[in-house]
Protein backbone atom coordinates (compact mmCIF):
# COMPACT_ATOMS: atom_id res chain seq x y z
CA UNK A 1 0.00 0.00 0.00
CA UNK A 2 1.64 3.17 -0.62
CA UNK A 3 1.23 5.69 2.45
CA UNK A 4 0.35 9.20 2.49
CA UNK A 5 1.78 10.03 -1.25
CA UNK A 6 -0.04 8.70 -3.96
CA UNK A 7 0.48 7.29 -7.27
CA UNK A 8 2.11 8.96 -10.03
CA UNK A 9 -0.30 8.58 -12.92
CA UNK A 10 0.66 7.96 -16.92
CA UNK A 11 -1.24 10.29 -19.23
CA UNK A 12 -4.50 8.93 -20.36
CA UNK A 13 -5.08 9.54 -24.05
CA UNK A 14 -8.73 8.40 -24.21
CA UNK A 15 -11.62 7.60 -22.04
CA UNK A 16 -15.53 7.21 -22.14
CA UNK A 17 -18.43 8.51 -20.06
CA UNK A 18 -19.21 4.67 -18.33
CA UNK A 19 -21.76 6.26 -15.68
CA UNK A 20 -23.97 9.39 -15.27
CA UNK A 21 -25.71 10.11 -11.72
CA UNK A 22 -27.82 12.77 -10.24
CA UNK A 23 -29.00 13.20 -6.36
CA UNK A 24 -32.75 15.28 -6.59
CA UNK A 25 -32.78 15.10 -2.71
CA UNK A 26 -29.09 16.53 -0.52
CA UNK A 27 -27.52 13.78 0.50
CA UNK A 28 -29.84 11.23 -0.47
CA UNK A 29 -28.48 8.14 -3.24
CA UNK A 30 -29.37 9.27 -6.88
CA UNK A 31 -30.64 8.30 -9.99
CA UNK A 32 -28.36 7.00 -12.76
CA UNK A 33 -29.33 8.32 -16.12
CA UNK A 34 -28.20 8.04 -19.82
CA UNK A 35 -27.80 11.39 -20.71
CA UNK A 36 -27.20 14.39 -18.59
CA UNK A 37 -27.52 18.49 -19.13
CA UNK A 38 -24.64 20.66 -17.65
CA UNK A 39 -25.48 24.43 -17.48
CA UNK A 40 -22.68 26.67 -16.18
CA UNK A 41 -23.92 26.38 -12.83
CA UNK A 42 -24.13 22.43 -13.27
CA UNK A 43 -26.41 19.52 -13.54
CA UNK A 44 -29.54 20.47 -14.09
CA UNK A 45 -31.74 19.21 -11.35
CA UNK A 46 -29.05 17.68 -9.34
CA UNK A 47 -29.42 18.64 -5.36
CA UNK A 48 -32.26 20.08 -6.28
CA UNK A 49 -34.11 19.42 -2.86
CA UNK A 50 -32.42 19.91 0.16
CA UNK A 51 -34.17 18.49 3.93
CA UNK A 52 -33.86 21.29 6.25
CA UNK A 53 -33.51 21.10 10.30
CA UNK A 54 -36.15 23.57 10.97
CA UNK A 55 -34.24 24.00 14.52
CA UNK A 56 -30.95 25.33 12.64
CA UNK A 57 -32.67 26.53 9.40
CA UNK A 58 -29.78 24.47 7.49
CA UNK A 59 -30.13 22.06 4.68
CA UNK A 60 -28.50 18.57 6.36
CA UNK A 61 -26.12 16.28 5.14
CA UNK A 62 -25.42 12.58 6.09
CA UNK A 63 -21.73 12.90 6.86
CA UNK A 64 -23.62 15.08 9.91
CA UNK A 65 -23.74 13.29 13.71
CA UNK A 66 -27.57 11.95 13.92
CA UNK A 67 -28.42 12.43 10.18
CA UNK A 68 -26.81 8.89 9.29
CA UNK A 69 -30.27 7.64 7.76
CA UNK A 70 -30.72 10.18 4.91
CA UNK A 71 -27.80 7.77 2.71
CA UNK A 72 -29.98 4.78 3.18
CA UNK A 73 -33.01 7.02 1.55
CA UNK A 74 -33.03 7.06 -2.52
CA UNK A 75 -34.50 9.69 -4.77
CA UNK A 76 -35.76 10.37 -8.33
CA UNK A 77 -37.55 12.88 -9.89
CA UNK A 78 -40.86 11.98 -11.47
CA UNK A 79 -40.65 14.01 -14.43
CA UNK A 80 -38.30 15.26 -16.56
CA UNK A 81 -36.66 18.38 -15.01
CA UNK A 82 -36.91 21.60 -17.51
CA UNK A 83 -35.01 24.76 -17.89
CA UNK A 84 -37.06 27.77 -16.25
CA UNK A 85 -39.90 25.58 -15.21
CA UNK A 86 -40.01 24.52 -11.42
CA UNK A 87 -38.71 21.47 -10.10
CA UNK A 88 -40.65 18.33 -10.72
CA UNK A 89 -41.85 16.62 -7.28
CA UNK A 90 -39.35 13.71 -6.21
CA UNK A 91 -39.99 10.45 -4.88
CA UNK A 92 -37.96 9.52 -1.90
CA UNK A 93 -37.39 5.24 -1.56
CA UNK A 94 -37.18 3.97 2.12
CA UNK A 95 -35.61 0.65 2.88
CA UNK A 96 -38.76 -0.73 4.57
CA UNK A 97 -39.99 -0.55 0.57
CA UNK A 98 -42.24 2.56 1.58
CA UNK A 99 -42.06 5.76 -0.74
CA UNK A 100 -43.01 9.24 -0.48
CA UNK A 101 -43.71 11.93 -2.95
CA UNK A 102 -42.19 15.19 -2.40
CA UNK A 103 -45.85 16.78 -2.97
CA UNK A 104 -47.75 14.97 -0.23
CA UNK A 105 -49.47 17.67 1.59
CA UNK A 106 -47.76 14.78 4.85
CA UNK A 107 -44.36 15.02 3.30
CA UNK A 108 -42.90 17.21 6.03
CA UNK A 109 -44.75 15.37 9.07
CA UNK A 110 -43.62 11.65 7.41
CA UNK A 111 -39.70 12.84 7.20
CA UNK A 112 -40.21 14.20 10.39
CA UNK A 113 -41.17 10.91 12.25
CA UNK A 114 -38.77 8.85 10.42
CA UNK A 115 -35.67 11.28 11.30
CA UNK A 116 -37.03 11.61 14.82
CA UNK A 117 -37.00 15.99 14.33
CA UNK A 118 -38.90 18.73 12.76
CA UNK A 119 -37.38 19.23 9.04
CA UNK A 120 -38.73 20.24 6.16
CA UNK A 121 -38.34 19.71 2.72
CA UNK A 122 -37.67 22.48 0.03
CA UNK A 123 -35.60 23.49 -2.69
CA UNK A 124 -32.28 23.69 -2.00
CA UNK A 125 -31.67 27.13 -3.70
CA UNK A 126 -30.63 28.98 -0.36
CA UNK A 127 -34.33 30.88 -0.04
CA UNK A 128 -35.50 28.95 3.03
CA UNK A 129 -32.63 27.10 4.49
CA UNK A 130 -29.12 27.90 4.15
CA UNK A 131 -27.23 25.33 1.83
CA UNK A 132 -23.89 23.90 3.35
CA UNK A 133 -22.76 22.18 0.21
CA UNK A 134 -21.40 24.22 -2.55
CA UNK A 135 -17.77 22.90 -2.96
CA UNK A 136 -18.50 22.46 -6.97
CA UNK A 137 -21.18 22.14 -10.11
CA UNK A 138 -19.76 18.55 -10.81
CA UNK A 139 -17.92 15.90 -9.07
CA UNK A 140 -16.33 13.30 -11.18
CA UNK A 141 -14.25 10.27 -11.02
CA UNK A 142 -12.05 7.68 -12.73
CA UNK A 143 -12.38 3.94 -13.14
CA UNK A 144 -8.55 4.28 -12.82
CA UNK A 145 -8.82 5.82 -9.28
CA UNK A 146 -11.04 2.48 -8.17
CA UNK A 147 -8.75 0.08 -9.31
CA UNK A 148 -6.16 1.75 -7.66
CA UNK A 149 -7.63 1.56 -4.57
CA UNK A 150 -8.45 -1.87 -4.55
CA UNK A 151 -4.80 -2.39 -4.72
CA UNK A 152 -4.77 -1.48 -1.35
CA UNK A 153 -7.51 -3.21 -0.32
CA UNK A 154 -9.00 -5.95 -2.47
CA UNK A 155 -11.89 -6.80 -0.40
CA UNK A 156 -13.28 -3.45 -0.61
CA UNK A 157 -16.05 -2.96 -2.12
CA UNK A 158 -15.22 0.22 -4.42
CA UNK A 159 -18.22 0.74 -6.16
CA UNK A 160 -18.42 4.03 -7.90
CA UNK A 161 -21.94 5.02 -5.95
CA UNK A 162 -20.22 4.97 -2.50
CA UNK A 163 -18.13 8.14 -3.83
CA UNK A 164 -21.30 9.88 -5.52
CA UNK A 165 -20.15 11.49 -8.83
CA UNK A 166 -21.82 12.63 -11.35
CA UNK A 167 -19.54 11.45 -13.69
CA UNK A 168 -17.81 8.16 -14.39
CA UNK A 169 -14.43 8.21 -16.80
CA UNK A 170 -13.60 4.75 -17.39
CA UNK A 171 -10.11 4.86 -18.02
CA UNK A 172 -9.26 1.14 -19.56
CA UNK A 173 -6.78 -0.80 -17.82
CA UNK A 174 -5.00 2.07 -15.77
CA UNK A 175 -4.92 2.24 -12.46
CA UNK A 176 -3.49 5.12 -10.14
CA UNK A 177 -4.88 8.58 -9.42
CA UNK A 178 -5.32 10.63 -13.06
CA UNK A 179 -7.67 13.41 -11.54
CA UNK A 180 -4.79 15.04 -9.26
CA UNK A 181 -2.78 15.58 -12.54
CA UNK A 182 -5.63 17.29 -14.47
CA UNK A 183 -5.97 20.29 -11.86
CA UNK A 184 -6.33 23.70 -14.19
CA UNK A 185 -6.88 21.70 -17.37
CA UNK A 186 -10.33 21.50 -19.30
CA UNK A 187 -11.74 18.08 -19.57
CA UNK A 188 -14.10 17.26 -22.55
CA UNK A 189 -17.25 15.03 -22.45
CA UNK A 190 -18.49 15.12 -25.87
CA UNK A 191 -19.93 18.68 -26.46
CA UNK A 192 -19.74 19.60 -22.84
CA UNK A 193 -16.26 21.21 -21.30
CA UNK A 194 -15.56 20.96 -17.36
CA UNK A 195 -12.79 23.26 -15.97
CA UNK A 196 -10.89 20.78 -13.48
CA UNK A 197 -10.68 22.88 -10.08
CA UNK A 198 -10.15 20.60 -7.36
CA UNK A 199 -9.42 16.92 -5.42
CA UNK A 200 -12.43 15.58 -3.72
CA UNK A 201 -11.50 15.32 -0.35
CA UNK A 202 -13.83 11.98 0.93
CA UNK A 203 -15.74 12.18 3.98
CA UNK A 204 -17.22 9.61 6.23
CA UNK A 205 -20.43 8.60 3.95
CA UNK A 206 -17.97 6.87 1.73
CA UNK A 207 -18.43 3.93 4.85
CA UNK A 208 -21.58 4.41 5.26
CA UNK A 209 -24.06 0.93 4.81
CA UNK A 210 -26.55 2.18 1.34
CA UNK A 211 -28.57 -0.18 -0.87
CA UNK A 212 -26.23 -3.38 -1.22
CA UNK A 213 -23.01 -1.88 0.48
CA UNK A 214 -21.95 -2.49 3.49
CA UNK A 215 -21.06 -0.74 6.11
CA UNK A 216 -17.09 -0.88 5.77
CA UNK A 217 -14.52 2.11 7.87
CA UNK A 218 -11.55 0.89 5.45
CA UNK A 219 -12.94 2.62 2.39
CA UNK A 220 -12.24 5.65 3.82
CA UNK A 221 -9.08 4.76 5.67
CA UNK A 222 -7.86 2.99 2.17
CA UNK A 223 -8.41 6.45 0.70
CA UNK A 224 -6.25 8.31 3.03
CA UNK A 225 -3.61 5.98 3.39
CA UNK A 226 -3.28 5.92 -0.56
CA UNK A 227 -4.00 8.96 -1.45
CA UNK A 228 -4.38 11.41 1.86
CA UNK A 229 -8.28 11.37 1.44
CA UNK A 230 -8.45 12.27 -2.62
CA UNK A 231 -10.24 10.30 -4.55
CA UNK A 232 -11.93 11.63 -7.82
CA UNK A 233 -12.04 15.35 -8.58
CA UNK A 234 -13.89 18.72 -8.94
CA UNK A 235 -14.66 20.74 -11.87
CA UNK A 236 -16.97 23.72 -13.29
CA UNK A 237 -18.96 23.76 -16.38
CA UNK A 238 -16.96 25.58 -19.28
CA UNK A 239 -19.13 25.17 -22.06
CA UNK A 240 -22.45 24.05 -21.22
CA UNK A 241 -24.03 20.78 -22.90
CA UNK A 242 -25.92 17.34 -22.79
CA UNK A 243 -23.09 14.34 -22.52
CA UNK A 244 -24.52 10.90 -22.83
CA UNK A 245 -22.95 7.36 -21.68
CA UNK A 246 -20.68 5.89 -23.80
CA UNK A 247 -19.44 9.64 -25.08
CA UNK A 248 -15.83 9.60 -25.83
CA UNK A 249 -13.65 12.43 -23.32
CA UNK A 250 -10.30 13.62 -22.94
CA UNK A 251 -8.47 16.12 -21.37
CA UNK A 252 -7.26 19.24 -23.17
Amino acid sequence: MTIMGGTKSAAIAEMAVSGLWRYPVQSLRGEALQEAVFTETGLRGDRGYGIADIASGTVVGSSRPGWNDLITWQARYLAPVVAGAALPPAEIAFPDGATLRSDDPDCDRVLSDRLGKQVRLVVNDGSVAKMRYELSPCHFLTTATLAELRKGYPEGTFEPVRFRPNVLLDCGTASGFPEQDWIGRDLACGDLRFRVVDNCVRCVMTVRAQGDLPKDPRILHTVTQMNRTFAGGYATVAQAGTVRLGAASRVV
